[in-house]
C-alpha cells in the first residue's frame, strides 16, 4: 500500500476562505454611528431630569436645615419677653416688627430687661436668583443689629399674639448656585415665660 503525500503551500494555509471576516462599510459605520447619536439624545433628558431632582433636593433639604435653625433663633428670643413690654401688633394681633423688652434676671426690687428691642426683617443687598426680595430678621437694639435669622424672604415673618403666646410664622428659603430655589414654611407657638 503507497500512501500519496498531499503538499500545502504555505500560502494556502494563511489565505481567506469566502465568506469570511471583513471590515466595516462606510454605510454600516453610517447607521451605527446615527444609531448611537440617537440612543444618546433620547437618554440625555433623562440625566437632565435626574440632575435637576437632585438640584430640587439639595436645595430643599438644605432649606429644611436652615429653617430649623431659623425658628429655633426666633423663638430663643421671644421666649423670654415680658408679655405686657409688647408692641408693634396690629388690630388683629400680628406683627411684622414687634417691639417688646426681654427679661434679663430679677433682683430686689422687680424684674430687670435689657431695654426696647425689635425683631425686624431687614432687605438684603445682594440680590439672589429665584427669590424675589431676599433678606434676613435682625435684633435690634440701642441702634444696633444682631442677626437673628437668615435666608427670610420679603413677608416671610410674623407673629401673632394668642393670650399668654406668640405664635411665629417664618419663611425660610435656600438657593444653589445653579438657580434652584426652595422654600420651608411653618409655625412655632411661644409660651412667654413671664
Amino acid at each position: 500500500m503507497s500512501k500519496t503525500a498531499t503538499h500545502i503551500t504555505p500560502h494556502a494555509a494563511i489565505a481567506p476562505r469566502a465568506g469570511g471576516s471583513r471590515g466595516f462599510t462606510l454605510l454600516e459605520t453610517l447607521v451605527v454611528t446615527s444609531l448611537i447619536a440617537l440612543l444618546l439624545a433620547a437618554l440625555t433628558p433623562i440625566f437632565t431630569s435626574n440632575s435637576t431632582l437632585v438640584e430640587d433636593t439639595v436645595a430643599r433639604k438644605r432649606a429644611e436645615s436652615a429653617h430649623r435653625r431659623n425658628m429655633a433663633a426666633v423663638t430663643r428670643v421671644l421666649r423670654a419677653v415680658d408679655i405686657t413690654t409688647l408692641s408693634g401688633f396690629n388690630p388683629q394681633g400680628v406683627a411684622t416688627a414687634p417691639s417688646f423688652a426681654r427679661v434679663t434676671g430679677a433682683d430686689d426690687a422687680d424684674l430687670t430687661y435689657t431695654g426696647s428691642e425689635t425683631l425686624r426683617w431687614v432687605s438684603s443687598p445682594v440680590p439672589v436668583r429665584g427669590v424675589e426680595r431676599p433678606g434676613a430678621i435682625y435684633l435690634e437694639r440701642g441702634g444696633q443689629r444682631f442677626l437673628v435669622a437668615d435666608r427670610v424672604p420679603a413677608g416671610g415673618f410674623k407673629v401673632r399674639q394668642e393670650g399668654a403666646s406668640l405664635v411665629v410664622d417664618l419663611t425660610t428659603y435656600w438657593a444653589t448656585n445653579d438657580g434652584h430655589t426652595a422654600t420651608t414654611n411653618s409655625q412655632m407657638v411661644v409660651s412667654i415665660r413671664n
